[in-house]
């Protein structure tokens, strides 16, 4: 029976990015002529038929599928273990393309009464980060199988570096070589440019850092964004109410969000 090589992965996991590059760059399948970004998520779901004809590793929602075959080597994309940072931008990408199984409608689900109060949707998303267990092991959920695996790193995505020392592993792993080039690290930019929940992060991040600096930045975010910043707050200071938490209306700057957090430290003294 023919060996086949599954990328077996979870919603928002990269699994159709990953796929491309490891046939590309490693199993050196003829690339895509098209953009493989396709619009308006900008996933990596639009190659051209010669690369899909060609290609020796495939991507899938295999063990949700049951499609994983005793003679198949599976390639499985990992969600680190208590990583905040990791789960956001997950569950951003997440929401730009809307869960299909299970466990993803789960994490998405927020009934009509609270997404018309923006106090409590905004303290909804605060409170699926503050509890997250509920929902990360579902990205860990896949069956015990006695095929050859090789783990993949959610987190290599998100540095060219880890990125090409995991696509190295991987290629061990197949007994291939890695073929690195400018192509690819153009294509990794791409991938990065496009990666709604890593712009979100860095976009929170620069606002945290913008806060605690008290420098006068507009503030204009999602409701998910909100709920994030105030979820790093909560963890940063022990921050748990005051107007990020309680009002209509979000501070329109990170001034604003400082004053608050001063007060409350100065409680403290």
């Amino acid at each position: 029976m023919l060996n086949i090589i599954k990328i077996d992965f979870h919603g928002s996991t990269h699994g159709h990015f990953l796929e491309y590059v490891s046939n590309v760059y490693i199993m050196q399948t003829p690339p895509s002529k098209l953009s493989i970004f396709k619009p308006p998520t900008y996933s990596a779901h639009a190659p051209d038929k010669n690369y899909l004809n060609n290609r020796q590793i495939k991507c899938g929602h295999f063990s949700s599928q049951q499609q994983i075959e005793n003679t198949d080597t599976v390639i499985r994309i990992i969600m680190p273990k208590n990583n905040n940072n990791m789960f956001f931008i997950a569950l951003t990408n997440l929401l730009c393309k809307a869960g299909d199984v299970g466990f993803e409608k789960q994490l998405l689900s927020v009934s009509e009464p609270i997404r018309n109060n923006p106090v409590e949707y905004r303290n909804s998303w605060y409170s699926k980060f503050n509890n997250q267990d509920e929902y990360v092991p579902y990205y860990k959920d896949f069956p015990k199988i006695s095929n050859q695996i090789f783990d993949f790193p959610f987190e290599a995505f998100f540095s060219f570096n880890d990125f090409c020392i995991a696509l190295t592993d991987l290629s061990n792993f197949l007994s291939q070589a890695f073929f690195p080039d400018q192509s690819l690290y153009h294509l990794w930019k791409t991938f990065i440019q496009y990666n709604q929940g890593w712009q979100s992060f860095k976009k929170c991040n620069y606002l945290i850092n913008d806060i605690f600096s008290n420098s006068d930045t507009e503030i204009n975010c999602t409701i998910v964004e909100q709920g994030w910043i105030n979820f790093n707050l909560s963890k940063m200071c022990k921050l748990y109410q005051g107007p990020p938490f309680d009002n209509i209306d979000y501070p329109v700057n990170t001034s604003l969000i400082y004053d608050v957090i001063k007060e409350h430290v100065n409680s403290l003294r």
